[in-house]
This record gives structure tokens, sequence and C-alpha cells, in this order.
């Protein structure tokens, strides 16, 4: 079984973390941990390098955190990063491509301005990926 775990290191996606090592454990899951940096590369050429780095530097902290987590409890992990303006559209697009039978993804995760700008991730995940998807409360 490939189970895919987005995480922005939020605690809702730390708990979709357990919940897939709980699947790696019962199941002998493979756990491919992805974090999504919250701009398009291609459309936002003109933006200042100090914001993509922080963007990037953001999602990579949230990678190395769920990676350092599922390592300390045995378990080893694939580590994606990734950079898109719709989260929710790299992690389907992952899914498809990685032919994973799982998501499993927090219910929240970035709140306020940009969480009402972009929608619900989950929802959307959801809504759209070609396979199951767990998510975590």
């Amino acid at each position: 079984m490939k189970v895919l775990v987005p995480t922005d290191g939020s605690d809702q996606s730390m708990k979709a973390v357990d919940r897939a090592l709980e699947l790696a454990e019962r199941m002998g899951a493979e756990i491919t941990l992805m974090s999504v940096a919250y701009y398009a590369k291609d459309d936002f050429d003109d933006m200042p390098p100090y914001v993509q780095d922080k963007l990037e530097a953001e999602a990579a902290a949230a990678l190395k955190k769920a990676g350092a987590y599922c390592n300390g409890k045995g378990v080893k992990v694939e580590m994606v990063l990734e950079a898109g303006l719709v989260p929710a559209n790299n992690i389907i697009r992952k899914a498809e491509e990685g032919k994973f039978d799982r998501i499993v993804m927090g219910s929240t995760g970035i709140t306020g301005l940009k969480r009402a700008l972009m929608g619900s991730t989950a929802a959307k995940v959801v809504a759209q990926a070609p396979c199951e998807v767990t998510v975590v409360r």
C-alpha cells in the first residue's frame, strides 16, 4: 500500500502523519510525505527572491519536521517538496502520477486569509483524488 501524506507542519497534518504511521505498522504501507510551498514558480517570476525563499523554507521545515518524526519511529519515508498556487492540485497530481492507494491528510492546516483565498485543500482533494482519502481531525 502506498500512502501520500501532505503536510504543512500544522497540528492537524502531524495527526495525519501519525495515522499514516499506524498504516505502516499494521499494513506495511510505504509513506511519501509531501509539502507544497504556496506559490507558483511560473506565474510569480517577478516575486522577490526572499519571498520565494521564505515560502520554500516554511514548506521544507514542515517536511523536515514530519520526516524526523517518522524516522524517530523507525519508519523510512520518501519526501517531496513542490511549489504551487493551489496545493490541492499538486497533491492530486502526485497521487495520480505515483499511483497512490490512499491520501492521509489533516482536515485543516493553513488558516486566515490564505485559507479564505484558496478554499479548503482537504475538500478539493476529497472531491477529486484518484484514490481513497482519509481526513484526520
